[in-house]
């Protein structure tokens, strides 16, 4: 009980809730009005206790509680007469239940703040996990009860308000253009379905073409949910830092996929005639492949790191345990030949040490020496400006830090971008700073006069192999076969003879002989380009030439144009959606000897990875098992079954909701065809089109009458958001046109159930069923079958407008219906 008065609403309301938390009660308003000037409509705020109201029992199968128990607890607060302010009437204060000791877990008190929610979007943006949320919550705000659920749906909200009513692709394509990315994605042939999808850093398009020289390639996996492989291109400065390139989402790993990424990479390159002299992979036949027929001129290494691995795993299944390491030795030993007559002396060894093991050294010979030895054997590759490349490290590691940002491999390709933009951002940081420490730090072992002209005008990382390789000197002298110039071939420094003579002379070592990659300390310049590469950016010619088509064209050709040029300049109304499904994306085959179908050249598993899982599989083996007995759950009922007729529940295995926007429907058809949710939209237009198809126009006439105009107007929209009830899908009208579309059985089960077959084709034995819910009386959801499930009857209008030849669907099906009437003996 009070006797103050209170200026506002806002302050009675901030008073009582303060005072309930203080005593473990938790009041909310149960009604409240405000005067307008009408009779009976006065000021007041009812309050109450949360567990007011009776508890409402249902015959839900899910395991649902209220916390419900009819507490009379009541209070009245209205303005006074006297103009004082509000006054606070208690009217019962009574309680019906016992009052809790701590509010943790309690919906209503754990609601978020507006500061609370502020600091949530402040540390969700950053990427952090929800759980370290909860904590830095529960250090700022020690009042706080909230629980992680709300933390959760909080950063859902988010990310819904950033989204807005866009798609995953165009809020992709809105992202990666207000970051300035360059980006080219296509789709599938006779589809909406993004294929392949490759962007690059404005600042990465930058430090290629400054340091062009080497590239490193190799593909990731369990980046994103559609389970697409990640191909990952990296460079190295002249700080020795590794650099993205460019990053490219793939169908799969096939040689045209490949060559497509490839193609869009050399577009990259300012200068026609710029391309890497050296491309770092492991051994993908199909990658090797596109890099043959894409970049012709640049030298393909293989990853010596993925060699080892391989042969190792080799050695250990073919050579006693013994002579393993002398045998790794002596590979080791012909791997690092410095010229081919070592080589051959080398190679003799092993072959004399593996006489007893031929399955081995044929494995080695056949599979890498013979085909491969001029990608990755020093005799071969030190003669090649790879700049110390010769494994794939760096790209190893950028997907490592590429999957640490993620977090989990779960995401869209939103997710995936943001990560990898993030990621990027750290990464030029890191590279804009070595570039000044190089520009103002000397080292103490460059301080010699001997480095005069080279310090602040080449890199830190070359002046360190420079003082490494000038310990050779002592016993080198100027004797080249001796020094074998290693560093001036491979890493385009000064080799050991060439500073011996420098230091004979007593001339500090010339800037001239130091290769032009480690003297370029800044990435702050503009791009050059070629005397005969302008008129490639020049689009004058270009678009006169859409002008003068654009007005020779009639109304339809115009439109068709117009749109095609409108996916061009508005990037983010894409009609593109992801891929529907999760696809296969290795070319690897499961069993010996069987090629995949379709693959003209396809990835062959490292024999490391076969080893290795044969090892972990007999571990698992030899442990005991921790449980004898499997405890058997109960299934969780699927949700919404009860709004379906009950003779039908039995054969339903799974309900999926969808949106509730306005376009729920053609979401779940969507879904059901491949499209994937968000591929709603494209839904709406091919039904559109399936509307004025010449072939069945005369078919839609006299289906619709004169609904033809307004099933028409149904489908078109304004905007990508909430859509008005008449623009929802309604049936019968949008059956017909679904299942001519696509040529499909549609199955609506609701008030009426119906199916609705093809009007137009016959009965095909594979055909597809899609089977969709209504529930709530608003909403659709797609509803998963057991197979061979009952099927509903079709109306009226299908059987008097049908064509002869699609009498045959109902022939096709008729046990199934002909089931569906003995399950409803009464409708029958």
């Amino acid at each position: 009980m009070t006797t103050e008065r209170f200026g506002t609403r806002e302050e009675v309301i901030r008073w009582i809730k303060e005072v309930g938390i203080d005593n473990k009660v938790t009041v909310i308003i149960s009604r409240s009005d405000t005067e307008t000037g009408k009779r009976g409509r006065s000021n007041k705020i009812i309050f109450g206790c949360d567990k007011g109201g009776k508890h409402k029992i249902s015959d839900s199968g899910t395991q649902s509680a209220s916390k419900k128990c009819g507490c009379p607890f009541k209070i009245r607060s209205t303005p006074a007469k006297d103009g004082s302010g509000w006054k606070i009437d208690v009217k019962c204060g009574l309680h019906n239940h016992g009052l809790p000791d701590r509010l943790e877990g309690h919906s209503f008190i754990g609601r978020l703040t507006t500061d609370e929610k502020q600091h949530v979007a402040d540390l969700a943006k950053r990427h952090v996990a929800p759980r370290n949320i909860l904590l830095s919550l529960q250090d700022k705000f020690p009042e706080n009860v909230t629980r992680i659920t709300q933390v959760y749906k909080h950063k859902s909200v988010i990310e819904k308000e950033i989204r807005g009513p866009r798609s995953e692709i165009q809020h992709l394509f809105k992202l990666i253009e207000d970051a300035g990315y360059v980006y080219w994605s296509r789709k599938k042939d006779d589809s909406e379905v993004v294929r392949e999808i490759f962007w690059a850093h404005p600042d990465s398009v930058k430090l290629l073409n400054i340091f062009p020289i080497v590239l490193v390639m190799d593909s990731t996996y369990k980046t994103n949910k559609y389970r697409q492989p990640l191909f990952e291109i990296v460079g190295m400065t002249s700080t020795e830092l590794t650099f993205a390139v460019g990053f490219a989402y793939m169908e799969s790993e096939q040689t045209e996929n490949f060559c497509w990424v490839l193609e869009k990479l050399k577009e990259l390159f300012v200068k026609k005639d710029m391309c890497p002299q050296v491309i770092l992979t492991d051994r993908d036949l199909t990658l090797m492949k596109a890099i043959e027929v894409v970049f012709p001129n640049s030298i393909n290494l293989l990853c010596r790191f993925h060699i080892n691995k391989n042969v190792g795993a080799k050695c250990k299944q073919h050579v006693v345990n013994d002579l393993q390491k002398t045998i790794d030795t002596l590979l080791m030993e012909v791997v690092w030949a410095s010229d081919e007559v070592e080589y051959g002396q080398r190679l003799h060894q092993l072959e004399q040490a593996c006489v007893d093991y031929s399955g081995f050294i044929n494995y080695v010979k056949d599979t890498w020496l013979t085909p491969h030895r001029h990608r990755f054997v020093g005799a071969w590759i030190n003669r090649v400006l790879h700049l110390g490349n010769t494994t794939t490290n760096r790209v190893e590691s950028a997907h490592w830090k590429l999957k640490q940002m993620l977090g989990n491999s779960i995401g869209d390709m939103v997710k995936c971008w943001e990560a990898m933009n993030n990621n990027l951002r750290l990464q030029l940081g890191n590279i804009r700073a070595s570039f000044q420490k190089s520009f103002y730090e000397v080292e103490n072992a460059h301080v010699s006069p001997f480095y005069g002209y080279l310090r602040g005008s080449v890199s830190r990382a070359a002046l360190r192999r420079i003082a490494e390789e000038l310990l050779r000197v002592d016993y080198v002298g100027t004797n080249r076969q001796i020094c074998g110039c290693t560093l001036r071939t491979s890493y385009g420094l000064p080799c050991a003879c060439e500073l011996g003579r420098y230091r004979v002379g007593g001339i500090p070592i010339p800037i001239d002989v130091v290769h032009v990659h480690w003297r370029k300390l800044t990435m702050e310049v503009e791009l050059e380009i070629g005397e005969d590469d302008g008129s490639e950016v020049d689009m004058t010619a270009a678009m006169d030439e859409l002008w003068r088509r654009f007005r020779s064209l009639d109304v339809v050709g115009k439109r068709a144009l117009r749109s095609r040029v409108c996916e061009l300049a508005y990037p983010t109304m894409t009609t593109l959606c992801p891929p529907p499904e999760k696809i296969k994306t290795k070319g690897g085959v499961k069993k010996k000897g069987k090629k995949p179908a379709d693959y003209d050249v396809y990835r062959d598993p490292s024999y490391h990875e076969y080893v290795d899982k044969a090892s972990q599989s007999s571990q698992r083996q030899s442990q005991p098992s921790q449980t004898s007995k499997k405890i058997k759950l109960s299934k969780k009922q699927p949700q919404f079954i009860v709004q379906f007729p009950n003779h039908i529940r039995s054969y339903i295995e799974d309900v999926v909701n969808v949106e509730s926007d306005g376009n729920c429907g053609f979401r779940v058809i969507a879904s059901l065809h491949g499209y994937g949710e968000d591929g709603w939209s494209m839904v709406r237009r091919e039904l559109g089109l399936e509307l004025i198809d010449k072939d069945r126009s005369t078919l839609y006439d006299k289906l619709f009458s004169n609904r033809l105009s307004a099933v028409r107007e149904s489908l078109m929209i304004e905007s990508f958001g909430s859509q008005p009830p008449e623009k929802w899908m309604s049936l019968p009208d949008m059956g017909y046109l679904i299942a001519n579309r696509y040529n499909v059985v549609l199955v609506c089960l609701g008030n009426p159930c119906i199916t609705f077959f093809p009007m137009t084709s016959s009965h095909s034995p594979n055909v597809s069923i899609y089977c969709i819910g209504f529930v709530n009386q608003n909403h659709w959801v797609q509803v998963n079958m057991k197979e061979g499930f009952p099927l509903p009857p079709v109306t009226l209008d299908w059987k008097k407008f049908r064509s002869h030849i699609a009498t045959t669907w109902m022939l096709g099906f008729a046990g199934r219906m002909q089931h569906w009437q003995l399950l409803t003996p009464v409708l029958a």
